[in-house]
């Protein structure tokens, strides 16, 4: 039996192509956080340690 890949939830797709396109300073603004959080909600569970990792620079870049 052949391994599958994890197939990659379309909505992380989109969240993730958008926020790459920003500069990090777009990225870290406020404005974006709800794209950021909705990335997050998607992403695969391979990933989403390194999302936590940037959130909690999102919280110390806002504070």
């Amino acid at each position: 039996m052949t391994e599958k890949k994890s197939k990659t939830h379309p909505t992380f797709v989109e969240a993730m192509q958008k926020l790459s396109a920003m500069s990090e300073e777009e990225r870290l603004s406020e404005a974006n956080r709800e794209l950021f959080e909705l990335a997050m909600a998607y992403a695969p569970l391979d990933i989403q340690p390194k999302l936590v990792a940037i959130c909690q620079k999102y919280d110390e870049e806002l504070h």
